[in-house]
């Protein structure tokens, strides 16, 4: 009688590979988003550049610089599960000359002003859950690539690349919005009822 030889993994590995899989477990699709929220202007703009009815009047206004798919998810820490992604959340965004109001998960189309962009406020409620406000403010994406890449070069690598940063006019640099993630806590006074 032959026997296959077994395959036996060192006791070290053990732990790597359940770590592994308990964390391919947990590594949810994200939820669909099924459209695209327009934000209202409170300057009497009619599209996203709010500052336009000024500029067209010869006030001075920060440089329309584009717009943004902003994405505002919701979630839940549920035990054994971890976060959990909930759909179905009622959501406000507000900013300085704007506002918006979406179900999560929601893109959500914002202006861009380089470092003149609104720090964005956003408050999610649904029942069974307290309120949560979070904020989210733009930024400086070409810097934080710039210097981003420096890690990878030492210190030589950092000293140049903060060099090449000081020099440069950084006045036109493209700046963005994180995705903004809301954790809603479960309301102890609902869930004891």
């Amino acid at each position: 009688m032959h026997s296959r030889p077994v395959l036996a993994l060192p006791p070290i590995l053990l732990p790597a590979i359940l770590l592994v899989a308990a964390l391919l477990a947990g590594c949810a699709t994200p939820l669909e988003v099924g459209s695209i929220t327009e934000i209202k202007p409170a300057t009497g703009a009619k599209g996203v550049d709010i500052y336009e009815p000024k500029r067209l009047a010869g006030v001075v206004t920060p440089e329309f610089a584009g717009d943004q798919l902003l994405e505002v998810r919701t979630f839940t820490v549920k035990s054994g599960a971890g976060e959990v992604e909930l759909s179905g959340v009622a959501c406000t965004l507000n900013a300085a000359d704007f506002s918006a109001t979406m179900q999560t998960p929601a893109k959500v189309r914002v202006p861009l002003y380089r470092q003149q962009s609104s720090t964005l406020a956003i408050s999610c409620e649904m029942p069974g859950y307290k309120k949560k406000m979070i904020t989210v403010a733009a930024v400086d994406i070409t810097r934080e690539k710039r210097m981003s890449s420096a890690a990878t070069g030492g210190l030589v690598g950092l000293v140049t690349v903060s060099a090449i940063d000081a020099f440069s006019d950084n006045t036109k640099n493209a700046w963005e919005y994180p995705r903004a993630k809301v954790v809603l806590t479960a309301d102890e006074v609902a869930s004891v009822r």
